[in-house]
């Protein structure tokens, strides 16, 4: 078993403020993030076609709201090529395949080339045989998770997917992390509509927020139920990150990462557990054409009956002051606007974080402040 000594997350870098952080949030382009991005990857060393795809999958997350998991990341990534964690060459192997079971390797590869790479290709073979299971061992971590099963609901599939992560969280009533939040996905397409999704970690709130508001020097909520290491309520995100990091539902919580640990990183043959790191995740899906199991109409009909009842119950019935969502709902009204806006916003630590890989890589981050 491996221990993390200092019980800080492996392969996150310790990102605290400095004095000529800019002030946050700062707006920018789309049109002048997207090729400055591709070009400081080419410049870390990868093919344009494979940065193009990352970095396309890090401003999808933005675009979404969800921008503690896009460019926020890209002086992780670029980092881990650094320390030989990560081969920015580094291609997906099919190792075996039949009609219903895919495995492969990804070599130790940016988790956002191989796995987009991976569902590609399950996306390909479930059109096929109708339903397909896949594991991918040696990949990385996979920033928004609901890119992927997101790519396999327009094609019309239903899926589920799930990664292993670093070792953050304790089995329930310890103290020693064991298992990564290993967060889970659920994609359901609808009938001229953007899919329902669920993309949620196995913590109150994914650990990108309390990541950033270590690197904005800011408290999180105390409401977000983090410990330290005492077992004490702490606001202080870096106390929170190397105290004890709680599951929703407690034990039920756990039993939840403990499944994601077995499909991800048991049945994939990656490190599980204790062993996961940099380079060395797993990840799961399951792809599902609703047609093996009834006909297509009935589904999408069936689906927008279940959304019509969630809308009225929203409008009939809502409690004081709160309004009904369907699930990934928020993000999708966020992803169309600021994808129509052609803008989005970042804090000064991610600014400063850009600034200084940009300088690192020789591609200086020159993009323009909307203001």
């Amino acid at each position: 078993m491996t221990d993390t000594g200092d019980h800080s997350p492996r392969g996150i870098p310790d990102d605290r403020p400095s004095g000529d952080q800019p002030d946050g949030p700062m707006a920018f382009r789309l049109d002048q993030l997207r090729p400055w991005g591709i070009a400081a990857y080419e410049a870390a060393g990868m093919s344009r076609t494979d940065a193009t795809t990352v970095v396309d999958n890090q401003l999808w997350s933005d675009l979404r709201g969800v921008d503690t998991h896009g460019f926020q990341r890209v002086s992780w990534y670029i980092n881990w090529f650094r320390d030989g964690s990560t081969d920015p060459k580094a291609q997906l192997r099919i190792v075996q395949e039949t009609p219903a079971v895919v495995v492969a390797d990804g070599n130790h590869g940016l988790g956002q080339l191989v796995i987009t790479r991976f569902m590609e290709h399950l996306i390909e073979v479930a059109s096929k045989s109708g339903m397909v299971a896949g594991v991918i061992r040696n990949s990385n971590d996979w920033g928004c998770g609901a890119n992927y099963p997101y790519q396999a609901a327009q094609a019309g599939l239903v899926c589920f997917g799930t990664t292993t992560s670093v070792p953050n969280l304790a089995p329930f009533g310890s103290r020693r992390k064991l298992f990564g939040n290993n967060p889970i996905v659920w994609t359901f397409p609808r009938r001229d509509h953007a899919p329902i999704v669920l993309d949620m970690a196995m913590t109150p709130v994914a650990l990108g927020k309390v990541l950033r508001a270590r690197s904005e020097g800011t408290e999180i909520p105390e409401a977000w139920g983090f410990l330290d290491r005492e077992g004490n309520p702490t606001v202080d995100p870096d106390v929170a990150m190397k105290g004890i990091v709680p599951a929703i539902g407690g034990y039920k919580g756990i039993g939840m990462i403990t499944a994601s640990n077995v499909l991800a990183g048991i049945l994939s043959g990656s490190a599980h557990s204790s062993d996961v790191a940099v380079g060395r995740r797993g990840q799961f899906f399951l792809l599902m054409d609703p047609e093996i199991f009834r006909d297509r109409d009935g589904y999408y009909d069936d689906i927008e009956e279940m959304v019509n009842q969630i809308r009225a119950a929203g409008e009939e019935d809502a409690l004081p002051g709160q309004q009904v969502y369907l699930p990934g709902e928020i993000e999708q009204q966020t992803m169309d606007r600021r994808t129509l806006e052609g803008v989005v916003s970042y804090p000064g630590s991610v600014v400063r974080a850009l600034h200084q890989v940009g300088q690192d890589v020789g591609e200086p981050f020159e993009c323009e402040e909307v203001v």
